[in-house]
C-alpha cells in the first residue's frame, strides 16, 4: 500500500461500507451513505470517482451493474492513519498520547486494565522474537 494515503472522513465512510461487505453496486452504496451520512446520488457517485482516481477503490462491470471494491486492507489504513496522526500530533511518540489521556483523568479502570494487556503482550512477543535471534 501507498504509504501517503491519507483520507478525509468521507473516504473512509465508503471504504467502511466496503470493508463490511464487497462488492458492492452503485446502487447500494448510494443507499448507504444516504442512510449514514444523508448524501445524494450525486454525491456518492462524485466520491466514488475521486476514489477511483486515487486507486483507493476499483469496479468491475458485472451483469447489470458495476461492482464496487477495495484492495486496501482495513489493518494496514489503520495503522498508516495512525502513524501519520502520531507524527503530526506528538512527534511519532506513542507515550506522549497515552500522557495526555493520563493527565486529563480520561483513561477508565477498563482501559488501564486494556493497556497493561497490550504492554504484556508487547513484552511477550520481544522476548520471544529476541530468543529466536
Amino acid at each position: 500500500m501507498d504509504g501517503n494515503i491519507s483520507l478525509n472522513h468521507s473516504e473512509w465512510c465508503i471504504l467502511e461500507a466496503l470493508w463490511q461487505k464487497q462488492p458492492k453496486t452503485l446502487m447500494q452504496l448510494v443507499r448507504e451513505m444516504k442512510d449514514r451520512q444523508g448524501w445524494s446520488k450525486s454525491t456518492t457517485n462524485t466520491m466514488l470517482r475521486r476514489m477511483q482516481e486515487k486507486a483507493y477503490i476499483r469496479y468491475e462491470e458485472g451483469e447489470k451493474a458495476r461492482l464496487y471494491h477495495t484492495d486496501l486492507k482495513r489493518e494496514e489504513v489503520v495503522l498508516k492513519e495512525t502513524e501519520s496522526f502520531l507524527k503530526r500530533t506528538y512527534g511519532g511518540s506513542l507515550g506522549m498520547l497515552v500522557n495526555m489521556f493520563v493527565e486529563n483523568n480520561q483513561l477508565t479502570d477498563r482501559d488501564i486494565a486494556q493497556l497493561r494487556e497490550i504492554l504484556h503482550r508487547a513484552e511477550e512477543k520481544k522476548r520471544s522474537s529476541s530468543e529466536q535471534s
